[in-house]
C-alpha cells in the first residue's frame, strides 16, 4: 500500500487548480509515452504546455510535428528554445533587474547618508564659527580647534565609507550588465554549435533585408546541408554527429566575416546572410566553405577509423528589391533543393554554374 498521502486543500479553488495541474502533467506523460519522445526535461515542458493549451502557436507547432512523426531531440528542443525559453530569459532577466534595483536603492541610500553628514557637518562648522569671537580664550579657542579636527575626521570617516560603498555598488551593476548581456546572447546561441540560433537568423536577415531595400545594397543569403547526415548517425551514433554538426559549423564560422551571420536553421542545416555581399562573391566564398569541408578528413578518436566523405550542398539566394525575407528563404532552398537533386555536393546559385567536387 502507499504512503504517498492526498494532498489537503484550502478552498474548493486550489483543488480545482491543483486538478487542472494533474490532468495537464498526465496528458504530458501519456503523449511523451505514445510518441515515444526522449525522456528530457524540454520534452517535457513542451508537452505540458501544448496538453495546457494555452498557447496557439506551441499547439500549432506540436499538432504539425505529431502528425509528421517529427520529434526528433533536436526539433523539439528548436520548438523549446523559440517559444518556451524567451519566458525563462525574460524571467531572468526580470531577477537581474530586481537586482538592479537594489543596487541603485542602495546607492540612494548611501547618497542621502552622505548628504545627511555634509548638512550636519555645515551645521557643526557655523557653531564653532560664532562662537569664535575677538573675546575668546586661547582654552575656548583650543577646544574649538579641537572639535573642528574631531569633526573633519568623522566627516573624512564617512566620505571614504561612501566611497567605498559607491564603488562597490558601481562594481556590482557592471556584473549585472554582463550578465543581462549573456543571458540575450545566450538566447541567441544554438547550445550544440554555438552559432547563432533561428531566432537570431530571423532577426538579423529582417535587419539585413531593411539595410539592402533602403541602401540598394548586395544582400545573399546560402542554405547549407550536410549530405547524408542521417547515414553518419546510423553507423557512429548522435555523439559523433553532434560533432560532425560542430566541426561544419566551425568550418563555417572560420569562412565569414564579421558582419556575416551563421546560424543553426535546422538538424543538419545552416543559414548564412552576407550583407554587402554579390552572388559572384558568395558563390565563391560558400564554394571555399564546401570545397574545406569535403578535404576534412575525419577519423574516429582511438580507433582511427575513417568517418567516410563528409559532404554539403549550398544554395544561395540574392536579395532582388520587393523580396521579403521569407522570399530570400524560399529562393534559397530552391537553390538547395537542385544542388541536392544534382549528386549533393555542391554550390547552386542562380545565374552562376554548379560547383562540384
Amino acid at each position: 500500500m502507499s504512503d504517498t498521502k492526498a494532498p489537503v486543500f484550502s478552498c474548493p479553488e486550489e483543488q480545482k487548480v491543483f486538478s487542472r495541474v494533474y490532468k495537464y502533467a498526465d496528458m504530458a506523460t501519456r503523449l511523451m509515452e505514445e510518441f515515444k519522445t526522449p525522456p528530457f526535461p524540454n520534452t517535457y515542458a513542451l508537452m505540458y504546455a501544448y496538453a495546457a493549451g494555452e498557447n496557439d502557436d506551441i499547439a500549432l507547432i506540436v499538432d504539425e510535428m505529431l502528425e509528421k512523426g517529427d520529434l526528433s531531440p533536436y526539433e523539439i528542443d528548436n520548438v523549446y528554445s523559440r517559444h518556451l525559453c524567451p519566458m525563462q530569459d525574460q524571467a531572468k532577466r526580470e531577477k537581474i533587474g530586481q537586482r538592479v534595483d537594489e543596487q541603485i536603492s542602495s546607492v540612494l541610500d548611501l547618497v542621502g547618508t552622505g548628504v545627511e553628514n555634509s548638512d550636519q557637518f555645515e551645521n557643526v562648522l557655523k557653531q564653532i564659527g560664532n562662537g569664535i569671537g575677538e573675546s575668546t580664550s586661547l582654552d575656548q579657542l583650543s577646544a574649538a580647534i579641537t572639535n573642528l579636527m574631531s569633526e573633519n575626521q568623522r566627516m573624512a570617516n564617512q566620505s571614504r565609507k561612501l566611497n567605498e560603498g559607491l564603488k562597490e555598488s558601481r562594481e556590482q551593476i557592471e556584473l549585472l550588465r554582463r550578465e543581462l548581456e549573456d543571458v540575450r546572447n545566450e538566447s541567441m546561441r544554438d547550445p550544440l554549435t554555438t552559432v547563432h540560433n533561428r531566432r537570431a537568423f530571423d532577426m538579423k536577415l529582417v535587419a539585413e533585408l531593411e539595410v539592402a531595400q533602403k541602401n540598394g545594397s548586395h544582400l545573399c543569403l546560402a542554405i547549407a546541408d550536410l549530405d547524408h547526415f542521417k547515414r553518419v548517425n546510423d553507423s557512429f551514433g548522435h555523439r559523433i554527429g553532434d560533432e560532425v554538426l560542430k566541426i561544419f559549423a566551425a568550418i563555417i564560422s572560420e569562412n565569414i566575416k564579421g558582419q556575416d551571420l551563421v546560424a543553426r536553421y535546422g538538424g543538419e542545416e545552416f543559414a548564412i546572410i552576407l550583407p554587402a555581399t554579390d552572388i559572384q562573391s558568395a558563390a565563391q566564398l560558400i564554394d571555399r566553405i564546401r570545397l574545406q569541408t569535403f578535404q576534412r578528413k575525419l577519423v574516429l578518436k582511438g580507433s582511427k577509423k575513417p568517418l567516410g566523405d563528409v559532404s554539403a550542398s549550398f544554395g544561395i539566394a540574392q536579395f532582388v528589391p520587393g523580396m521579403t525575407p521569407a522570399d530570400l528563404v524560399e529562393l534559397a532552398d530552391q537553390r538547395l533543393y537542385l544542388a541536392k537533386s544534382q549528386g549533393r555536393n555542391r554550390v547552386q546559385a542562380e545565374g552562376l554554374k554548379t560547383s562540384a567536387a
